[in-house]
């Protein structure tokens, strides 16, 4: 099965939903009496607003629990009436929500797509609610004033079809689309029956109520009727959010372990880069701006590129782009799109991207540094993102200042290269992984010539001025898995992982 497929078929099921609310209506004229206009429009904004309210359930599928409106519709104004009322109701509610869905910043579908999910959400279910009333009488109630067990029977007969037959179509569309029918049964099928089911009685009451010349108590049981919507769709957003702050939670707890156990910069880096994009899976690059340990005067962007998996580095000056914004100012920056923000949109970043989300990092009592996250996505970054990078800097902050005093430790001061210790040190990790992974790597030794005669002649100045110039063309060539150390004097030591 493939998608173009399941887009066929989702616009033959809304095709033929249009065909049963408005063509069988001509072939087969009803008797029902006609609807004031005015309760026309009730239902549509009653339907309009339960599928504001929808929420989602604990498995992930998303419900408005107005099935027994259509229903309650279906005997109140006639099988054909209401399905229209739902298939106009339904449509108008598609189309906001594909429209806003794509100004929140989502790809768009092809033309296919989008014409079928139009078509099939009002269609369909508009067809379904008038083939199920009509199938099963509901037209000989309209008008008229039944007594309850009536309408209670009418009502489950049509409500259980409808939900059905909606049901079953529904995973056919969603099989054919690539979802498997144990995960549209657990999710989305049963969750959605019983949860519509339970709103029956609701759906019984209301055609009990329904009285075109006394509308106040159809009218009161509406808004009860929406009021129970609300109340689910506000426990399910408390519910969600809870959800989110245990996820955010638990993602704050590996990070800090992560970042604990990072003591090098290169590997906090790497670490800082991994744990976002985990944390934040809309993130597709990462940048971390920070100064060198001991360097106040320099600012470095540690980029990683989430979808090539390289990383980068490159200098930064004070106050450049959205990341030079976020530090003078120690507040976040969220920005939707940068093509709507070019002044603040950093140069040499990752190509392509849209969205911008960047938090301050506070050390040594100021903002010292911002960790960002990027997407090719716009408006791809919400406010729930933005919370938990705070937290993430925070953590950030705190290792970065442990690798930097970790760093100073282990730095030599006058050439700026790892001292001795921090050499024999990581000598050792390269033949231990050399000797797990079969990997090479090199080792160069640097000797600079006559240097005792340089300081004899010229002075001790002049000869670390020397030495501080050789060191600075080394760790302009080196990489970022390099290392390089003042092996004792004159004499540098190189590492060269991965090269023979």
């Amino acid at each position: 099965m493939t998608r173009p497929t399941g887009h066929l078929f989702t616009i033959a099921l809304g095709l033929a939903g249009w065909v049963v609310v408005i063509g069988l209506p001509v072939l087969r004229p009803s008797a029902t009496p006609e609807t004031p206009l005015l309760w026309l429009a009730l239902f549509i904004v009653v339907i309009l607003a339960a599928r504001a309210l929808a929420f989602r359930s604990a498995s992930g599928s998303v419900l408005s629990l107005d099935s027994a409106y259509y229903v309650a519709a279906a005997l109140c104004v006639g099988s054909f009436g209401a399905g229209r009322i739902v298939a106009v109701a339904l449509t108008l509610d598609a189309a906001a929500r594909l429209y806003y869905a794509r100004q929140r910043g989502r790809d768009a579908e092809d033309t296919l797509a989008d014409l079928g999910y139009v078509l099939y959400f009002g269609g369909m279910s508009g067809g379904l609610v008038a083939l199920s009333g009509w199938i099963w009488g509901a037209d000989a109630l309209v008008g008229r004033h039944p007594d309850t067990v009536a309408v209670f029977l009418r009502v489950i007969a049509v409500d259980s079809s409808l939900l059905v037959s909606h049901y079953a179509l529904q995973g056919v569309r969603l099989r054919l689309l690539g979802r498997s029918w144990r995960g549209f049964l657990d999710d989305v099928a049963l969750p959605g029956i019983i949860a519509e089911a339970s709103l029956m009685p609701i759906g019984v009451v209301l055609v009990l109520l329904y009285d075109p010349e006394q509308p106040l108590g159809f009218l009161l049981l509406s808004l009860t009727y929406l009021l129970i919507n609300l109340v689910f769709s506000r426990l399910s957003r408390t519910r969600k959010q809870l959800e989110e702050r245990v996820s955010d939670l638990e993602i704050l707890n590996a990070t800090a372990r992560r970042f604990a156990a990072s003591l090098q910069l290169e590997e906090l880096v790497e670490a800082v880069a991994r744990e976002t994009c985990k944390a934040i899976p809309e993130a597709e690059a990462v940048a971390l701006v920070h100064r060198r340990a001991g360097d106040r005067a320099g600012l470095v962007i540690d980029g990683f590129d989430r979808l090539t998996d390289k990383f980068f580095r490159r200098p930064m000056q004070e106050g450049e782009g959205a990341a030079g914004w976020v530090m003078t100012r120690g507040t976040p920056r969220r920005i939707a799109d940068l093509k709507d923000d070019p002044d603040v949109a950093s140069r040499g970043g990752v190509h392509g991207m849209r969205a911008w989300l960047g938090v301050p990092l506070f050390m040594y009592g100021g903002s010292e540094g911002v960790i960002a996250v990027q997407s090719s996505h716009p408006r791809a970054f919400r406010a729930d993102h933005q919370r938990l990078l705070e937290s993430l800097g925070l953590q950030i902050a705190a290792a970065l200042q442990n690798a930097h005093l970790y760093e100073l430790a282990m730095v030599d001061g006058l050439t700026g290269l790892f001292m001795r210790r921090y050499f024999d040190a990581r000598i050792e990790e390269e033949i231990e992984r050399s000797k797990r992974y079969g990997s090479a790597f090199s080792v160069v030794m640097v000797d600079v010539d006559d240097f005792k005669r340089l300081n004899d002649t010229h002075g001790h100045l002049i000869g670390d001025r020397v030495l501080r110039g050789i060191a600075n063309v080394v760790k302009s060539q080196m990489r970022g898995v390099d290392t390089a150390s003042r092996y004792g004097g004159e004499e540098l030591a190189l590492i060269l992982p991965r090269t023979e």
